[in-house]
């Protein structure tokens, strides 16, 4: 048998009943029973478990609802199932995956953390959880596709765009696939533990998952949704880029006829102004690209590809929404907000457009770590332990959190004195919270590669009083995430 799900896994009457009917508009169970010609008695013991219907009555119930039921078999044979074989004949895949990952979910709930982490298990019961299994399965098959055809394509016609495609839609499917990884085992787990003492049970003590992985669960879909647009997003800037190179291209076409016609030379001011977009529209196009298919830019199916992967994410959502509905997530939510509140802000809130959320480092060493070179020009009095919790720099303004919390936001830039006099593109906005007294004083890194003279014009253009998630979002809605690590 395969082993995921594991046979003892099943999904039951009383959970497919109870949910068709929670999720039909305005059906009581009243109504069900009625329109079915079976007794509110029996309907509320085959909803609670105590009683198996045949499945016939099944059938019958379900379709009173607004759902029908559907089976079929699918080929599995005894042998690894799709994920295993994934896991088994693609681990770079997967090695890469865990580092796309790592900035989009809190350390604790990272995956190597989850499957042998304590929390309490409060989570949905293995049943529901199997449901939900299969309809994440669904949406990691469809992610899968569009790489799978880029593949197709670039081993037909050779085109180096193919392969800038081939390479951006790998993140596709990241995080549905560690979601279904992830809850395929732990429901492999449980329903392994609960075989062991098969025999008449209460359906009370059908097993549940825990919180912190039903929470990884949830919040790996929020990454893939995250993803997915972010992939929209970059198909939109390259149909942009190629709108205006083609722009460019009829500009000095049409430039060099009126040149021609006028007996003019060739160094026409209208002609060089016109080769001088078309320079710019091209380069554009060739930033866009990563393998040299710059020439192909907006003219490889990223139109369609827009359509797909905007569907994708919308699914990626719609899930999201579904599993966080859960009271174990709420739960664990609530508890989290707390340390990291620009996360929470990150999962429905105002950063929910951006690929990923602030990196949060737990103190100012560990942003230093990170950061070197801003480290550099403070060696010494670091090494003195001087200057506070806060990395050093320019304190402009406070900010606070949606619980009240304050934050002091910082520009930094690797030189000592006022960072708006160092002339790259270096600075680094921070936000610490306050007070500062505390040594292990949190630290967000709100944007990065910036000039200061820009970082303080946005902080100065932000209203009073300042939301620490308004300045972030801000500062980068679409930024590529840090590498910061989570805690």
């Amino acid at each position: 048998m395969a082993k995921y799900p594991n046979p003892n896994a099943a999904i039951t009457a009383s959970s497919l009943i109870a949910w068709a009917r929670a999720a039909s508009a305005e059906l009581s169970q009243t109504d069900l029973a009625d329109t079915v010609g079976i007794g509110q008695t029996a309907l509320s013991r085959y909803e609670l478990g105590r009683r198996e219907p045949t499945f016939t009555d099944l059938q019958r119930i379900v379709s009173s609802t607004d759902f029908r039921l559907e089976v079929f078999l699918r080929p599995e044979p005894r042998r690894l199932n799709a994920i295993e074989e994934l896991l088994h004949h693609n681990a770079m895949r997967f090695t890469v995956a865990d580092r796309d990952l790592e900035p989009l979910l809190p350390a604790h709930l990272a995956a190597e953390n989850v499957q042998g982490g304590r929390s309490e298990p409060d989570g949905p019961l293995l049943s529901d959880a199997l449901r939900h299994l299969y309809e994440i399965q669904r949406l990691l098959r469809d992610a899968r596709r569009p790489e799978e055809r880029l593949q197709q394509t670039y081993e037909q016609f050779r085109s180096e765009r193919d392969r800038d495609l081939i390479h951006q839609m790998l993140q596709v499917g990241v995080g549905a696939g560690q979601a279904a990884t992830a809850l395929a085992r732990a429901i492999d787990t449980a329903s392994a533990s609960a075989a062991k003492g098969r025999g008449k049970r209460d359906p009370q003590d059908e097993p549940r998952l825990t919180r912190n992985l039903w929470a990884h669960v949830v919040c790996c879909l929020r990454a893939e949704e995250a993803i997915c647009r972010d992939r929209v997003e970059r198909m939109h800037q390259a149909l942009d880029a190629a709108r205006r190179r083609e722009q460019a291209v009829n500009r000095l076409q049409d430039a060099e006829l009126l040149a021609r016609v006028g007996n003019r030379t060739a160094d026409d001011p209208h002609v060089a102004r016109a080769r001088t977009e078309l320079d710019q529209a091209t380069r554009r196009c060739a930033v866009l690209s990563r393998n040299g298919g710059a020439s192909g830019v907006g003219l490889a199916g990223e139109r369609y590809l827009a359509v797909e992967l905007g569907e994708l994410a919308d699914r990626a959502r719609a899930l999201f929404c579904e599993l966080a509905g859960e009271p174990a997530f709420g739960r664990w939510r609530s508890l989290y907000a707390a340390s990291d509140p620009l996360y929470d802000q990150w999962l429905d809130g105002t950063l929910d457009g951006a690929l990923a959320p602030p990196t949060l480092y737990p103190d100012k060493d560990a942003f230093y770590r990170e950061h070197p070179a801003l480290a550099e020009p403070w060696r010494g009095r670091l090494e003195r332990d001087e200057g506070g919790p806060a990395p050093f720099g320019s304190d402009e303004r406070r900010a606070h959190d949606d619980l009240g919390q304050d934050w002091m936001i910082t520009i930094a830039a690797p030189a000592t004195g006022d960072p708006r006099a160092w002339p790259k593109p270096e600075a680094v906005v921070v936000a610490t919270r306050l007070p500062s007294g505390d040594p292990r004083t949190p630290v967000y890194v709100l944007a990065r590669g910036l000039h200061a003279d820009d970082a303080a014009a946005v902080l100065e253009t932000a209203p009073a009083p300042a939301s620490l998630a308004a300045l972030a979002a801000g500062f980068t809605d679409r930024r590529a995430p840090g590498r910061g690590t989570r805690r």
